[in-house]
Parts: structure tokens; sequence; C-alpha cells
């Protein structure tokens, strides 16, 4: 297994191409191009005999937490090919990422998920806040919404704990 980070501007059209395959193979509803709401920063692949076995988006951004600003890296559709699970590639893959945020100088990990167990397998927590994010769809602007998200989950890396405060993600909901 071969993995690799790319920045999103820098990734070819065949490797576009089996993102875009993996992501509607492991998301149903998925539209047809390699993101849901947004472009990611980064991109962590991990090839298999030059196939792309998984792949996660990252979102490099500042977000507040109560009275706190925040450097992150969000969790983008963290996706593995169904040949390919029960393999420790997802695991392998937050690992990565962690390392990268940790040589940054991120705070934390942030990230929205229906399924917490792979998250929570790896020392992410689950919180509870009232969050605020930019509604966007179909590459449009809806507003800002309010509201508590109960998929958030984090992990905090600064060695400062998470406020159960607000959080104001400065940007969309990834």
């Amino acid at each position: 297994m071969k993995t690799e980070t790319k920045a999103e501007h820098e990734i070819d059209s065949s490797s576009r191409e089996a993102i875009q395959e993996l992501l509607s193979a492991c998301f149903p509803q998925y539209p047809s191009r390699t993101y849901y709401k947004q472009l990611p920063h980064l991109r962590h692949l991990a090839w298999e005999d030059g196939i792309l076995a998984a792949q996660v988006g990252i979102d490099h951004r500042m977000i507040k937490n109560g009275d706190t600003a925040l450097r992150i890296f969000g969790i983008i559709d963290l996706c593995v090919a169904a040949s390919a699970r029960s393999r420790g590639i997802a695991s392998r893959l937050l690992a990565e990422v962690e390392a990268a945020a940790r040589t940054s100088g991120v705070d934390a990990i942030l990230l929205f998920a229906d399924d917490p167990r792979i998250y929570l397998a790896n020392g992410y927590e689950k919180v509870a806040n009232c969050a605020k994010w930019l509604m966007i769809n179909d590459h449009e602007t809806l507003g800002i919404a309010e509201k508590p998200i109960a998929e958030m989950m984090v992990k905090m890396l600064s060695g400062d704990s998470w406020d159960e405060g607000s959080v104001d993600l400065l940007g969309y909901l990834f």
C-alpha cells in the first residue's frame, strides 16, 4: 500500500476520476464530482496496485471554539473501497492526517460522522456544541445556520481542552 498527500490543485485528471469513482461507490447519494460542498485543501490517498483504495479530504482553517481561535484540520469524506475494508487503512490515513496536523501546529482535528466507530477507536471524542456555519448547496450560498450538531467529533492536539460553548466554523460544514 502506497499513501500520498496531495494538495487539491496538484491532483491529476486520472486521480480525480479515481477519487470520484471511490466517493460514488462509498456514498451512493454523492454528487458526480470529487467534493460534496467545497474542494478540500489536501487529500491523503491510499493506492494498492495502482488502484485507489481509500481517500480522505482535509480542510485547513481557523474556527472559534468558545472564546478561543483554533487552527484545525477538518476531516472530509473518509472512505475505503469495499474490497480494502477491515485492513486498518482508514486508521492508517487518520494517523497520517494526525501526524501532518501535529507537524503543522494544528490545535485540533474536527469532523462530522454519522457512524463514529472508526473515529472513537482512533481517539476522537463526540462533542455536543451549538455550531454556526455557512450553508452551501450546489455552488450557492444559502445563508448562515446555527444549531447543535450531534455528529461533531474532535481530537485535541494542542494539550488544551475542547470548550463546550459555541463553535463558529468560519466557513462551510465540511
